[in-house]
C-alpha cells in the first residue's frame, strides 16, 4: 500500500481551512466598507448646513381658490360623479326627495354621504 495526502481526514481539514480563510475574507471586506462610511471629513460637515439652507426656499399657496367639500354626493354605477350637493343635509334631502328615495347610501366620511343611484 502506497501512503496518500488525499484522505478523508486531510481533505475535511483542508475544506475546514478554506472556509475559514473565506469568512475572514468576507469579514475584512465588510470591515473596510464600514470604515469608509464612518470617516467624513470636517470640511464637508461645514458645508451641509448651508447647503440645507440654500435647498429650503419660501413660496406662498393661494388657497382662496379652493373648491368647497360638498356635504352630499350622487355617484353612478361607473364611480362618476351626477350631482353635488352643498349645505345643510336635513334642508337638501327634503327639496330632492325623489332623487334620494331612487340612490341608495353608500358611505359617509368626515360630514360627507355617497349615495349611489340606482
Amino acid at each position: 500500500m502506497k501512503p496518500t495526502i488525499l484522505t478523508q481526514k486531510t481533505v475535511c481539514a483542508f475544506l475546514g481551512l478554506m472556509m475559514a480563510l473565506t469568512i475572514l475574507w468576507a469579514a475584512k471586506a465588510e470591515a473596510k466598507v464600514d470604515r469608509i462610511n464612518e470617516v467624513i471629513p470636517m470640511e464637508y460637515n461645514l458645508g451641509l448646513g448651508e447647503v440645507q439652507e440654500n435647498v429650503i426656499q419660501e413660496f406662498e399657496l393661494d388657497l382662496s381658490d379652493l373648491k368647497e367639500l360638498p356635504t352630499i354626493t350622487i355617484i353612478n354605477k361607473y364611480g362618476e360623479v351626477v350631482a353635488e350637493f352643498y349645505g345643510d343635509k336635513e334642508e337638501i334631502k327634503k327639496k330632492f326627495k325623489g332623487s334620494f328615495e331612487k340612490a341608495l347610501f353608500v358611505t359617509a366620511s368626515v360630514g360627507q354621504e355617497f349615495y349611489l343611484v340606482r
